[in-house]
This record gives C-alpha cells, structure tokens and sequence, in this order.
C-alpha cells in the first residue's frame, strides 16, 4: 500500500514537472512587449508554459468577459426587442480578439525573451517618429509600462501583444497614434476589461451607422427568392448579419472608416487577404462546438456552462432564433 502511494505520488510529480516545464511558443516572443515588473495589470494572463487545464479556465475567463462587455454594449438592442442585431454584436464582439490579438492581451512567460528593440522603442520609430514621440510619453514615465531590457531583474515576465511596427497594442490592437487621447491617456491597456470596453465601443461606432442605414450598403443584401403558394416573387433582399459584421470590421476597424464597409466584397481590394482572414475566422466562431482554436496559440476547451452560451449565440446569429437559457446564466454571474 506504501509502494503504491509513494509510486502515485512520484508520478503525480512528474506529469506536474513536466506540465509547468512545457515549452515556450517562441512564435509569439517577437509579438511582444515586455511590461514592467513594479506595474499591476488586471485581467487573465495566458501561459503557454501550461497544463492544457489551465489554458482552458484562461480561454474560459476571456470568453466570458467578451460576452459580458459586448452584452452592455448591445443593450439597446435588446431592449428594443431586436434580437438579430443583439446577436450580431456579440458574434462581432467573439470574432474581433481573435483576429486581432490571438485571444491574448497578457501572456505570461519564463526566460530571457524580452525585445530590446521593442521595448526601447526603436521598433516604433522605424515606423514614424510621431508614433515614437506617443510611445515615449505615455510608456516611457517614471515608472515606464515598457521598461529597457536591461533594467529587468527578472525572467518572469508579463508581456503584452502588440503588432509588427510596435504602433497597434493589446488585444483588440489598438492604434497609439490614433487613440492616445482616451486609451493611451486613461491606461486602459492596464486591464482586459477596459481593453475589451474600449475596442467593442470603437466597433460600435461602426456597427451602429450603418445598421441604421443597411440599405446603403448592397454588399450587405442578400436576394433572397420567395414565394406564396406556388406563385411567383420578386426576389427580395435580406440583410445578411454575418456581412454585416464583416463590413464593420474592414471599415470601421481596419479601414478607420464605414465609407469602406463594402471592402470586403471587392475582389480587386489590396486589402482582400485581410478580409478574407477575417472571413476565416468569422467561420472559426460560427462553427464552435465547445473548442476554440486560435491561430499560433491553439485550442481552448470551454468550460460547459460558457461553452453553451457561445453555442446560442452563433446559433441565434445563423438560424435567426432567441435562445439565450445558457447566455442570461453566464450574464448574471
């Protein structure tokens, strides 16, 4: 009985050992900056270094928030009864952290990967001094956000997304140059809640002009062939929920403008590879079956009760239904 105990034991041991021992997704060092020990950020933080249970409560948590956050944001929706549009929003609210910052705001990791480049900010330079010139006022203080590489004394880091030139930050990707006065300003990339407030709010002023004026937007209608007892129609056009998202983000978003929501139906825009990669993971969220699967990161399995919310939601979104038992569950928590 002894044996067997201190066997069970020994084991245990060893799959800990070697779950915390697991290795670093190297890909993702040269997607970030390295924030600075003495500061707090709030929120989730992924570990790659993890078990695949961790990683499931981290996908879990996030998948949360972004549920709630976009919940707030469609309010009106729902309260004027307009369930179709609700939906969409929250299908938006699901697809937009994935295309943009992998599911991660914080990621935290061991070892020596922090970029010297990046974190001094010559990496933002390259791209415009004006952009140096914000990252320099806002993250190089007294306390600098983004501390130089040789000032840390520690390899346990907490490191944030950013994109290639170092300009676009967190999980939603938020522009300096262009958001500095409120994000920026605010420290609102300190938090995954208000990193997520402020990017679904940017989206919404997307979403909302052009929801209200959809008839502007062709690449938006559907013709849709109908029919009364075997009688002819005029085919009627619909609008398709799911292109309606995807113009929100290729204008609003990406583009800075809804002059350019229709972007993404041209198939002689520059910008097509963009819309397409969207469009992939627009189709990665409408297809969850209880694991979400990211890009360079991979799979998280969500726990039941958020995993049925997500399921209604991208349900609702494609059959045009209101089911929300698992939704409202998860919203009052």
């Amino acid at each position: 009985m002894t044996k067997t105990i201190l066997g069970t034991i020994a084991t245990l041991a060893l799959l800990s050992a070697s779950a915390m021992s697991a290795e670093r997704n190297s890909s993702l060092d040269r997607m970030m900056y390295t924030i600075n020990p003495a500061v707090t950020v709030s929120g989730p933080v992924y570990r790659d270094q993890s078990d695949a249970a961790t990683k499931n409560a981290y996908g879990t948590e996030l998948v949360r928030l972004i549920l709630k956050e976009a919940n707030k944001q469609a309010s009106q929706y729902r309260e004027a009864g307009d369930m179709k549009a609700y939906y969409a929003v929250l299908t938006m609210a699901l697809t937009v952290p994935m295309q943009e910052g992998l599911y991660i705001q914080y990621r935290g990791v061991d070892g020596d990967v922090c970029n010297s480049a990046a974190n001094s900010g010559e990496l933002v330079k390259k791209g415009s001094e004006t952009n140096y010139n914000i990252f320099n006022q806002y993250f190089k203080t007294e306390t600098p956000f983004f501390p130089n590489c040789e000032d840390l004394k520690t390899n346990k880091l907490t490191q944030i997304i950013r994109g290639g030139d170092g300009s676009d930050l967190s999980i939603m990707q938020v522009s300096i140059r262009w958001h500095f006065d409120d994000f920026l300003a605010q420290k609102k990339y300190e938090s995954v809640e208000q990193t997520l407030q402020y990017g679904i709010s940017h989206l919404m002023k997307g979403f909302n002009p052009v929801y209200r004026n959809v008839t502007d937007y062709e690449c938006l209608m559907n013709g849709k062939k109908g029919g009364l007892f075997g009688k002819k129609k005029k085919a009627q056009k619909e609008l398709s929920y799911t292109d309606l998202i995807r113009g929100v983000w290729a204008g609003q978003y990406n583009s800075g403008s809804i002059t350019k929501t229709c972007r993404f139906a041209d198939s002689s825009s520059p910008y097509k590879g963009h819309d397409k990669g969207f469009e992939r993971n627009l189709n990665k969220i409408l297809a969850f079956n209880g694991v979400l699967s990211v890009d360079m990161v991979g799979d998280f399995k969500l726990d039941s009760d958020v995993a049925a919310a997500f399921k209604e939601v991208v349900g609702n979104v494609q059959n045009g239904t209101n089911n929300n038992t698992a939704l409202n569950a998860v919203l009052s928590k």
